[in-house]
């Protein structure tokens, strides 16, 4: 029984061989492969030939097994050649970018696409999946296949997903770009402030309200937020209000008190503005206070 697709390329003749030969090798498929150069474009004319007599009765099932493979070594060489390059034409056309920021961009986009998109589990997978699925439906209604033509006629439900990596990379670049420049000015204003405390101790209970105390162990939290409406303490949130509390104390240290997991962006947001003033007490009498 003999099952032939040919597969029309311009740029990926060594990637389609090279996924195709590494496929035939691992499942012991009885898969001849021929090269024909064609003015700019590859034909990689691919030939299944089962002499098992049995393999008669079931043809149909062996020719679908056979597009399986075939579609599963196409997708494999999209994600791995095509996927990388197309992003970085992509990225490369935002005039905001400089070339330094390029590399950031594609590599967050490549950690979207491969770790999970947003909170997606295993997306690798089941973007994969989803190529191998829209490549067969191809192959079950034409033995050929143009590698150039599939991407930019037929799989758009795998570009969108492609596009919103580079959108949600893109964000990410641009949110952490301007949070690095805020602290910085943060941290240039602190440094200019004359400090209205030496050393200022906070402590913050687990549902979040945060106190100051002063060196002393004397409660200083309504002193240093009068300027501040706490009456919307809950819409402003007790985080935000800590962060700016001890921006408008400028203290010469900061020890930190708070034992509880979940105030990571909050406590990392301190120490970026406040950097060596910032300390964590090991434990003592105001500790036991939370």
């Amino acid at each position: 029984m003999e099952h032939s697709v040919r597969l029309g390329t311009q740029k990926y003749r060594e990637a389609i061989c090279g996924c195709l030969l590494k496929l035939r090798e691992q499942e012991q498929l009885p898969l001849e492969i021929a090269e024909q150069r064609q003015g700019k474009r590859w034909l990689i004319q691919c030939k299944f030939q089962d002499p098992s007599p049995e393999v008669a009765d079931d043809k149909g099932i062996v020719q679908r097994i056979y597009r399986y493979y075939l579609a599963n070594a196409l997708a494999e060489t999209i994600l791995l050649h095509w996927e990388k390059e197309h992003i970085e034409q992509t990225i490369k056309k935002k005039h905001h970018l400089t070339e330094n920021n390029w590399e950031i961009v594609i590599n967050k986009a490549l950690d979207y696409l491969n770790k999970g998109l947003g909170q997606v589990q295993r997306y690798q997978v089941n973007r994969k999946a989803s190529l191998v699925t829209q490549i067969l439906s191809c192959l079950e209604h034409s033995v050929i296949f143009d590698m150039e033509g599939f991407l930019h006629f037929r799989a758009q439900e795998y570009k969108n997903d492609v596009s919103k990596a580079v959108e949600f990379a893109l964000n990410e670049y641009v949110i952490e770009k301007e949070y690095l420049e805020f602290i910085q000015l943060l941290r240039h204003f602190v440094d200019s402030q004359k400090p209205r405390l030496e050393c200022l101790h906070v402590g913050m209970t687990p549902k979040g309200k945060f106190h100051l105390y002063n060196n002393e162990g004397v409660k200083v939290t309504h002193q240093f937020l009068e300027d501040y409406q706490l009456d919307n303490v809950q819409e402003l949130g007790y985080e935000d209000l800590l962060v700016s509390a001890l921006i408008a104390v400028a203290p010469r240290q900061v020890t930190l008190h708070i034992r509880y997991e979940g105030y990571k962006d909050t406590l990392q947001t301190i120490r970026s503005v406040f950097g060596e003033r910032v300390q964590d007490c090991q434990g003592c009498s105001l500790c036991e206070k939370f």
